[in-house]
């Protein structure tokens, strides 16, 4: 889907108090090598979410090179028999390395560009109820945002402690603009 469509999309399932407030914007650079991209979130002009292929890759490649040298992680020997190599403990060890530097990133509110743009593809066929119950960190905050949840129902929100701050930021927002206490 185009980016036009699918930010006109986006923006349609705002609520009224954030229509022309919240605006999503996405860009990619050319010129660098296979042309990264950055999709970010604004509210009044202010950046509120942002995930940057660049950012991405530098703090996953620093937290992952850490993770392999905590847990003293060897490379994949070589094989001649591919799915030796394909099945060996130490590929399964990396991947999980890298998996878990990923979820990490992503406690911390660093995401790669497709994490956003794959999250806003997913929200514009969920109903409410999948929006605000999806594992995915970014489509439950956006739901936050959404004018399908009224103000009786973000009055019961009752967020756990290990709620991501994402989530809680951009529910903090609908209901300030909501006036909502």
């Amino acid at each position: 889907m185009q980016w036009s469509k699918l930010k006109s999309t986006l923006e349609s399932f705002l609520c009224d108090k954030l229509q022309g407030r919240i605006q999503l914007h996405a860009t990619v650079y050319r010129k660098f090598h296979d042309g990264p991209s950055r999709v970010w979130i604004t509210f009044d002009k202010k950046e509120i979410i942002s995930a940057s292929d660049t950012t991405y890759a530098v703090e996953h490649t620093k937290l992952y090179q850490r993770m392999k040298e905590e847990r003293n992680l060897e490379g994949i020997p070589y094989n001649t028999d591919w799915d030796v190599m394909l099945n060996s403990k130490e590929r399964t060890n990396l991947i999980e390395a890298s998996d878990n530097a990923e979820e990490i990133l992503s406690s911390h509110s660093i995401f790669e560009s497709y994490h956003l743009y794959d999250s806003f593809l997913q929200y514009s066929s969920l109903s409410i109820d999948e929006a605000l119950k999806s594992e995915n960190i970014i489509i439950r905050s956006y739901s936050m945002l959404d004018r399908r949840v009224g103000k009786r129902r973000l009055k019961e929100f009752n967020f756990p402690k290990d709620t991501h701050p994402l989530v809680v930021n951009f529910y903090n927002i609908r209901c300030e603009v909501e006036g909502i206490k």
